[in-house]
């Protein structure tokens, strides 16, 4: 697991570099696209920051590069007149899909050899695995 966590980050790195998006600025775009869902609540800054642990300054650092680079919008929060709303645009997903349609092809036989089963347990797995660690780095945050 350690060696596909790093190789993992490795790539991102590489296709970080690639399209000149620091990795932070990737996963702030992360939190953005997962945020876009029907019916999520709207992505604001500070969400944004307390899902990356950032401080307010570098939340917005990283929301003035990526807005530079085109990945992101921001509007007026609909409810709140102090605050905006985040939005990734579609020069972000297409970007997106080019990043990661390149590892999702070499997924895909890894996976299409695969019974429904082994599919669904791999998936437990995996949300397990991403529980624990969220648990262990909540208990380096507490102390």
């Amino acid at each position: 697991m350690a060696a596909f966590a790093n190789e993992s980050e490795m790539y991102l790195a590489a296709t970080g570099r690639d399209e000149a998006i620091h990795r932070t600025d990737l996963n702030g775009l992360r939190v953005v696209m997962a945020g876009a869902a029907p019916g999520a609540e709207p992505v604001t800054p500070r969400r944004i920051s307390e899902a990356l642990q950032l401080s307010a300054p570098a939340t917005s650092a990283m929301l003035d590069r990526l807005e530079r680079l085109g990945h992101i919008e921001r509007h007026p929060h609909p409810r709140d007149r102090r605050s905006v709303v985040v939005v990734a645009t579609d020069h972000a997903h297409t970007v997106g899909a080019a990043m990661f349609g390149r590892v999702g092809a070499r997924m895909s036989p890894v996976l299409a050899g695969r019974s429904a089963e082994e599919l669904a347990l791999i998936a437990q797995f995996l949300e397990e695995a991403t529980a624990a660690t969220h648990a262990a780095r909540a208990d380096i945050d507490e102390r």
